[in-house]
């Protein structure tokens, strides 16, 4: 079961749009504006994707959109367009949306892109949660680990980051084994794959 916010100030497309997926076996919840959709943090926190319309009234569907691609476990947007809406449905692509859908819509291509925008949900909020834990990792590691770790990322051998480091190749060894342990790395591949995880620390490891 997934779950779906429905949001379009057309409450009848609401309702039918609603229908269709909890038909499919999912959940649906209505909202006719985005401020509607943003007030409701409880269910945003779980949602697996967003039919957004993107003309509605106040708040843009545009506006919504980049407000929720701040969100720490962000869902993905699908955009709901009219015939005239194809360059702002461009846009949304842009800012983030995995796909747009136009008005009149078919019942099994929104089905579909519900499917395929929670899908990708899901990949989203596991790599957040693996780069969580990669960042945690590498926090334990002292700055000549890090250093280490920089260099084995950048593919250099342990002579190489010796001597890029003013250290022996026995010293470098030595604090290889010790990051692997911290990180419960088998391999320098499996080391370099955490460090990967959390690409926003690579400037710090190497620092």
């Amino acid at each position: 079961m997934r779950s779906v916010a429905v949001v379009d100030d057309n409450e009848a497309l609401n309702r039918t749009m609603s229908a269709l997926i909890e038909h499919a076996g999912h959940r649906a919840r209505a909202f006719t504006t985005g401020e509607a959709l943003l007030a409701d943090s409880g269910f945003l926190a779980d949602c697996d994707c967003v039919l957004l319309d993107i003309g509605l009234p106040g708040m843009s569907g545009l506006d919504v959109l980049k407000l929720l691609q701040d969100l720490e476990a962000a869902p993905s947007v699908v955009v709901l367009t009219g015939a005239g809406d194809i360059p702002m449905a461009v846009e949304a692509m842009r800012l983030g949306a995995v796909d747009f859908i136009e008005k009149p819509y078919r019942p099994s291509a929104l089905l579909d892109a519900v499917d395929k925008a929670a899908q990708q949900t899901d990949r989203g909020r596991a790599a957040r949660s693996q780069g969580r834990e990669a960042a945690a990792l590498l926090r334990q590691l002292s700055h000549r680990q890090r250093q280490v770790l920089a260099g084995m990322v950048d593919g250099n051998t342990s002579k190489a980051i010796a001597g890029h480091l003013n250290l022996s190749v026995r010293t470098v060894e030595a604090y290889r084994a010790q990051l692997l342990a911290k990180l419960g790395a088998r391999t320098t591949t499996d080391a370099v794959r955490v460090a990967l995880a959390a690409p926003e620390l690579l400037d710090d490891i190497a620092a």
